[in-house]
């Protein structure tokens, strides 16, 4: 990679830079995985059989590429782990502040539909092309980051694609090693690096040196954008392909509509008053199945936080952590598929809520002796409200599958 003419000051910034890297994966994640849950399940919903096929296969496309943005997101959190930095899951709720990425880079809660993916298009879009972005996306905010290299504190950085800044990233790691020596800058505990054995993400690797941390981010970078050379699996790929296909079928029969109407950054704060773009939830029952969305996301990411934690816990500690973390998430999404399939207001109406990926509470590190009944515990509180919606809304075996977590990490 060619020199940066601005590198990466210290070691403070390399850690902010990657902190925002990775809310930049998580937000992107989120956004994903909300347009999948929107799509529609059964020809009951007004679609074809034929059609419904191809709608299967574009969820199952997004899934692929959010759960390859959770490999990019362990991957961050091992170079912060190399550095010498705690794991970082957090970000902000939706809907998302202007200023919190640079200008162009916009990001909601919204359902599938030309507009969204053509959004995606735009966010994983190559270095080298320009994408428009959907038509809902209108860039009300227009403004740039102001950098300055004279501060003593870290400071963001613009960039129009998410490849520039790990390019930055990767400049700045080549920098700091001439600084500070190779093992001065890699200080992080070995242990703590999260590999495949332990979570299973196809391609997750440890972080140990400068030529792990550059692969890390060139393959996030090729996963993403497909550049060099755009390959067919990349995430940028992915998403034109499914753009033509619906282009396709709408052209067939003007009037499909393959997904549910669900709303733009479901909310239970009054946003308007922040002048972000949200829709409150206001019906009764999907305040509760939302919430409850919320507090398995919450405790997804409390174990998560405690997989890739610095001080590593105990190995089998750690797997048992992982398996745990993994089977909350399709818990997740199966509140998510309920959530969508009831009103988002009181009165009723056509826009229907879904998950909002709201973090409701502390997702930070443990104490060792402590964690897996206090992860426990949570599991159980909310197994037990699961089987009380289960008398309004169908949820099979969620909470089943939720106490059978529990009480592994309970038995620990």
């Amino acid at each position: 990679m060619k020199a940066n003419k601005n590198p990466i000051k210290d070691r403070e910034e390399l850690l902010f830079l990657l902190a925002e890297s990775a809310e930049f994966e998580h937000t992107v994640m989120c956004t994903y995985l909300y347009a999948a849950m929107s799509l529609k399940r059964s020809t009951d919903e007004g679609v074809s059989e034929q059609e419904l096929v191809v709608i299967e296969g574009w969820r199952k496309q997004i899934r692929v590429v959010a759960i390859q943005e959770m490999r990019h997101l362990s991957l961050v959190n091992n170079l912060l782990s190399a550095f010498g930095s705690a794991p970082h899951f957090s970000r902000l709720n939706f809907p998302i502040p202007a200023g919190r990425f640079p200008a162009n880079l916009e990001f909601n809660l919204s359902p599938f539909n030309e507009s969204t993916i053509q959004h995606f298009m735009m966010i994983e879009r190559p270095l080298e092309i320009e994408v428009p972005d959907g038509t809902a996306f209108r860039h009300l905010e227009h403004y740039h980051r102001k950098i300055h290299q004279n501060l003593f504190s870290p400071t963001p950085t613009d960039y129009l694609t998410p490849g520039h800044l790990y390019h930055q990233i990767a400049n700045g790691i080549d920098y700091l090693v001439e600084k500070l020596g190779h093992d001065a800058l890699f200080i992080g505990h070995a242990n703590a690096q999260v590999g495949g054995v332990l979570f299973p993400l196809p391609g997750l690797f440890a972080v140990t040196d400068s030529a792990s941390a550059h692969q890390a981010i060139e393959s996030i970078v090729l996963e993403g954008e497909g550049a060099p050379g755009h390959t067919e699996d990349s995430h940028y790929a992915r998403f034109s392909n499914i753009l033509k296909e619906l282009q396709q079928l709408k052209a067939t029969r003007p009037d499909f509509e393959p997904a549910r109407i669900t709303a733009v950054n479901p909310t239970f704060r009054d946003s308007i008053s922040k002048g972000n773009k949200g829709t409150e939830i206001t019906h009764p029952l999907a305040m509760r199945v939302v919430d409850l969305g919320s507090c398995l996301y919450t405790l997804m990411l409390r174990t998560f936080t405690q997989v890739f934690s610095p001080n590593p816990f105990p190995q089998h500690m750690r797997s048992e952590m992982s398996k745990a973390a993994a089977s909350i998430m399709y818990t997740l999404m199966a509140i998510g598929d309920a959530a969508s399939q009831l009103p988002i207001k009181k009165d009723g109406g056509v826009v229907l809520a879904c998950i909002n990926f709201e973090i409701a509470g502390s997702i930070g590190q443990l104490a060792h002796q402590s964690a897996c009944q206090v992860i426990s515990e949570r599991a159980f509180e909310l197994a037990a409200a699961i089987r009380i919606l289960e008398n309004e809304i169908a949820l099979p075996g969620v909470a089943d599958s939720l106490e059978s977590v529990a009480q592994k990490l309970k038995s620990l």
